[in-house]
């Protein structure tokens, strides 16, 4: 797996990169210290995911993001790593597209497992942060959430596949859209159903009658 550690500070961006080289010495390591340099090296690297501060110079984390998300590599997970843990950042984030967020004081481990659910297609927020984000996502959907409660017939189907275990990269395969569309589907499922997780979306749909367990 090639991973991009993206962040100005050299001490931060090379003690990142030994701690997860000693982790699992199969990783392969790319550097750059902004988001410009970030977008130059994606499309020549393979890169499989990308973990990124928010604050650098030339292009910030932020930014950078935008720009790949309306690019050819717009499917690449994306982990934020910041010293911050504002919910407004997060939502920023969010919006923007990230598949994860994680604050500097993280474990390795934490690391190590968001990598390992965001290349799965799935997202990944700090435990510390998990709550109040969602929390505060709910707050701000709250009008959108009144005047549409009610599923669509594409997130119907987005949901039952979920119930089957298909994968995101799956799904996407098989409704000949893109990994990023079926995420979107997926947050605006948690999002009506309250759901928190994948595993309360199937309980979701087998207590509404959208799934029967065979």
């Amino acid at each position: 797996m090639k991973i991009l550690i993206v962040d100005d500070h050299f001490v931060f961006r090379e003690g990142v990169h030994l701690l997860l080289k000693q982790s699992n010495p199969d990783f392969e390591i790319v550097e750059a210290s902004n988001g410009k340099d970030a977008l130059a090296l994606i499309p020549v690297n393979g890169i499989d995911v990308v973990l990124m501060d928010v604050e650098m110079p030339e292009m910030n984390g932020l930014e950078c993001l935008k720009a790949l998300r309306q690019s050819t590599f717009s499917s690449v997970p994306v982990i934020m790593l910041t010293m911050h843990n504002q919910l407004k950042q997060m939502i920023q984030a969010y919006d923007l597209g990230a598949n994860g967020y994680l604050t500097k004081d993280s474990s390795v481990k934490e690391v190590i497992s968001a990598i390992e659910t965001v290349t799965r297609g799935e997202e990944y927020y700090a435990s510390a942060l998990r709550t109040p984000f969602l929390k505060e996502l709910v707050r701000r959907e709250h009008t959108f959430i009144e005047k549409a409660n009610k599923l669509t017939s594409r997130e119907i189907e987005v949901l039952q596949m979920i119930c089957r275990e298909f994968s995101t990269e799956e799904i996407a395969f098989n409704l000949f859209v893109s990994p990023l569309t079926i995420n979107n589907h997926r947050r605006s499922l948690i999002v009506k159903t309250g759901a928190k997780n994948a595993a309360g979306l199937v309980v979701y749909a087998v207590k509404n009658g959208l799934f029967v367990i065979e």
